[in-house]
């Protein structure tokens, strides 16, 4: 059985010494299968330095943060829908592996992933790479989906769940094949 874990955090900061997880948002896949339910809760990540910065982009009130269940609490959720040996995936991955490994440290809790992990946004630099998008674009997560058209009203960025879903659908738009254009 082989699972892709497509996580996305929110974070207090993008300093890893520093900061903390917030949120986090899963979509699960399993032998190419979309599992049927994702999964996604805040974090009270304790005592860590909140940025105000981080705050303007994700919007999650610091009042929602402190009410929220500890992060141990959440990684150990996180951890029971995931499989031995599963691939962390997402947008951006490696900072999102990075918070999620030191978390993991943090609490003493056994790092079960793939050594390896995937990131969606390689695929999207491929293409820009071969000519298929502009030199120039910016390969950030909101720019790709609204130019591919995966973005649906209502849904807004900087949230976990929001921006796991347009990564896991950028995902499959650019693994599925394209429909065949040869007339007979």
């Amino acid at each position: 059985m082989a699972q892709l874990v497509f996580v996305d955090l929110e974070t207090t900061g993008l300093n890893l010494a520093r900061h903390g997880i917030i949120e986090i948002a899963c979509i699960f896949e399993t032998d190419g299968i979309r599992e049927a339910t994702d999964w996604q809760s805040l974090a009270n990540p304790g005592d860590v330095e909140h940025s105000e910065g981080a705050a303007a982009v994700h919007k999650i009130p610091r009042e929602a943060i402190d009410a929220a269940p500890p992060v141990l609490e959440v990684l150990r959720q996180f951890d029971s829908r995931c499989a031995d040996g599963a691939l962390v995936s997402g947008w951006n991955t490696k900072f999102d592996e990075a918070f999620l490994y030191k978390a993991y440290q943090h609490y003493g809790l056994p790092w079960r992933f793939d050594y390896h992990i995937f990131d969606v946004w390689s695929l999207y630099k491929r293409l820009q790479l071969l000519g298929q998008l502009p030199a120039d674009m910016h390969l950030g997560l909101g720019t790709i989906a609204r130019h591919f058209q995966v973005v649906r009203d209502g849904e807004d960025a900087h949230r976990a769940a929001t921006d796991i879903e347009w990564t896991w659908r950028l995902y499959r738009r650019a693994i599925e094949p394209a429909p065949s254009t040869a007339t007979t």
